[in-house]
């Protein structure tokens, strides 16, 4: 087995211990405890340090992950690559908190009327942003030393841990909401010190640089490449939280907890897309740097088709499980409007990681600049889709705008990434995959419903995942799947 499939299945298996993490927080402490309102607070104070988070960081993921093969030289303590890494970051904390502190007043007021709590906590996006920054800039350096789970640990199950401890806190009245919102913020710190303390333990880093070793050429391709990675993650970041401000701002902050509690559980089917992205990117930037065509290609393809059986998987389990799901969590009942935008965030997400690795391989291309006006024009169509779907269906017609944003993304960038490169992500097994996906949901419509939610969910789940199971590797959809299970099950026989 290679490292991208070692690495990419730890990464999964540490990913998911988190989603049952968050799923214990979510449907046993927020659910039944505490108030949409608060928790729809903390979310949009979240969603705001981290879109800050990703304007201050001046595209240095991508950028890192694209430039460090030029900079790998481990007897060279890879060129001064950590420093520039570390300082060029904080030339965008200075410039992006100072312009977000100089447009305070227009925020403020766009929450006045149905979120003007935000105000009392608008200070504490800044140190929340900040750790965020250097959390994702000391992940990403241990991603280009491919050694992608233990940031992962941190990003998805001791973050977590703490917040159900904070929750727990503030459920049962230990502390109020302006320590709860502190205490977040000192998670993040937290993590942002283990990942630094862990790249230091499997690399000796260097704060050593030698400029000369970046030419201008160099250095002008680094900044150009940067600045476009800038506008692009600040049009992913809109794309992806723009729902958030906006139900807050036109609904309200009770709204805004509903709808991130079934959003969490809806987007649990994106969850195996940023490990298997993480240890990934790194062996694309080497192709596309080796002018590798043929294994960019493989490489698109297997990513986008094993993603999208996972996901289709979880889109699967959430759909045929929906009312089962909000009638045995305790209290469901205050949340249980949210159940379609499960769904829908879920559908949704299996859209989007099946396509957008096309996305990462772009990014890393002498192309890359081609891909913002298509991002900022989607970014656009979301935010028009929440204005024009929100007021009409509410908190649904945020979760249907983001599934119309994300199929329009994935045919505008799949069309325009083959006419650049000559490859794409689909492949016979795709549509192989969505026969599977409409046979499961006939037999689940056919299927009788039993009176015990319990009951009808365990022998629902039951068939359905068993006739997915056998069919997906029956119709050898994945061959990397299908070599895993054989494996498996040669180990069983002895």
């Amino acid at each position: 087995m290679g490292i991208v499939a070692r690495q990419s299945i730890k990464g999964s298996i540490v990913s998911y211990v988190g989603v049952f993490i968050g799923f214990i927080t979510s449907m046993l402490i927020v659910v039944p405890l505490v108030d949409p309102a608060s928790y729809g607070l903390l979310g949009v104070l979240c969603d705001a340090a981290t879109l800050l988070g990703s304007l201050a960081m001046c595209g240095m993921g991508a950028s890192g992950v694209k430039f460090f093969p030029y900079f790998k030289n481990p007897n060279k303590k890879h060129n001064g690559f950590f420093y520039y890494l570390l300082v060029i970051p904080l030339l965008g904390v200075a410039i992006f908190f100072s312009l977000t502190i100089i447009l305070k007043a227009p925020i403020i007021e766009y929450f006045s009327k149905n979120a003007a709590v935000f105000a009392d906590y608008f200070y504490w996006i800044f140190p929340w942003a900040f750790f965020i920054v250097y959390q994702n800039i000391f992940a990403t350096y241990s991603n280009v030393l491919m050694r992608i789970v233990a940031p992962r640990m941190v990003q998805e199950v001791i973050i977590r841990v703490f917040n159900m401890a904070i929750l727990l806190l503030f459920a049962f009245n230990v502390v109020d909401i302006r320590w709860l919102v502190a205490l977040q913020v000192m998670v993040y710190g937290i993590a942002m010190m283990i990942n630094f303390f862990y790249i230091a333990k499997i690399d000796k880093l260097s704060l050593q640089h030698d400029n000369s070793f970046i030419s201008k050429p160099m250095r002008k391709e680094i900044a150009s490449y940067a600045g476009y990675t800038l506008l692009a993650s600040v049009g992913t970041t809109i794309m992806t939280k723009v729902d958030s401000f906006m139900i807050a701002g036109m609904l309200g902050l009770e709204y805004l907890g509903i709808y991130r509690i079934a959003m969490y559980m809806g987007i649990i089917s994106e969850i195996p897309s940023r490990s298997l992205f993480a240890i990934s990117q790194p062996i694309a930037a080497e192709a596309v740097k080796n002018n590798d065509t043929q294994t960019l290609s493989k490489l698109l393809k297997s990513v986008s088709i094993n993603l999208m059986i996972i996901s289709s998987a979880v889109f699967l389990l959430l759909f045929i499980n929906v009312d089962n799901i909000f009638e045995l969590i305790p209290n469901g009942t205050k949340y249980e409007s949210g159940k379609w935008v499960m769904v829908l965030i879920a559908l949704a997400g299996v859209i989007n990681i099946t396509f957008t690795f096309s996305l990462n391989i772009l990014q890393l291309s002498k192309h890359y600049m081609y891909y913002l006006p298509f991002l900022l024009f989607l970014s656009a169509l979301g935010i028009a889709g929440n204005q024009l779907l929100i007021p009409y269906l509410g908190i649904n017609g945020a979760a249907l705008a983001k599934v119309i944003t994300y199929v329009l993304f994935g045919l505008i960038l799949t069309s325009f990434v083959y006419y650049k490169l000559k490859i794409h992500p689909l492949s016979i097994n795709h549509l192989k995959l969505l026969g599977i996906i409409a046979a499961v949901l006939v037999i689940n419509f056919i299927l009788p419903v039993l009176e015990n939610n319990f009951l009808d969910a365990l022998y629902r789940t039951i068939i359905v995942a068993t006739i997915g199971v056998v069919a997906v590797y029956y119709f050898n959809i994945s061959p990397q799947a299908n070599q895993i299970a054989n494996n498996f099950l040669k180990r069983f026989r002895k």
